[in-house]
């Protein structure tokens, strides 16, 4: 696990609700405190979708809903005057970005075996971003850690989001 602060808040944010970096990344939560606590549960009921004609039983469907779903939801509790009391989202990367997580780690493993997390937090005035990593299985192999610790830093490098070690 890894935590870093993103050096400029106004950037982040912007990139966070209004490009398309994030997009692909899956949404288990998002809790937001302004005037009043608005809370996502990103699970997707897949029921909801049964009688659509657009999805048949045979149609895959994400457990999650992607970021690009949400964030506009998101941005229109952000935005305004006032800055949130807080925000917290529980982001996990989509199957392809998953995948290149596994590869790189080099282990034989079920991608449905391993969970790979991105917290972002803003408290205290702070962007702190957090990774985390559970396995449904038993592994004392920390591999896909830290397969996954160095992925996140690279990812925010390329997508030009500045940050600095959380202390």
């Amino acid at each position: 696990m890894i935590a870093v602060l993103a050096s400029n808040k106004k950037e982040f944010m912007t990139k966070l609700l209004t490009s398309d970096i994030f997009d692909n990344f899956l949404v288990e939560e998002a809790t937001i405190d302004t005037f009043n606590t608005f809370h996502i549960d990103g699970k997707i009921h897949k029921d909801f979708y049964k009688n659509d004609g657009e999805y048949s039983d045979d149609t895959p469907l994400l457990d999650y809903s992607k970021w690009s779903d949400l964030k506009s939801i998101c941005f229109d509790l952000i935005k305004g005057k006032r800055t949130p009391l807080s925000f917290k989202f529980t982001f996990h990367p989509g199957q392809a970005m998953k995948n290149e997580v596994l590869e790189k780690a080099g282990l034989n493993i079920n991608p449905e075996d391993v969970l790979l997390g991105l917290n972002i937090r803003f408290s205290n005035g702070n962007i702190i971003l957090t990774t985390g990593c559970a396995f449904k299985i038993f592994s004392l192999d920390k591999t896909i850690e830290k397969a996954w610790d160095e992925f996140i830093p690279s990812f925010l490098e390329i997508s030009n989001i500045e940050t600095k070690e959380y202390e």
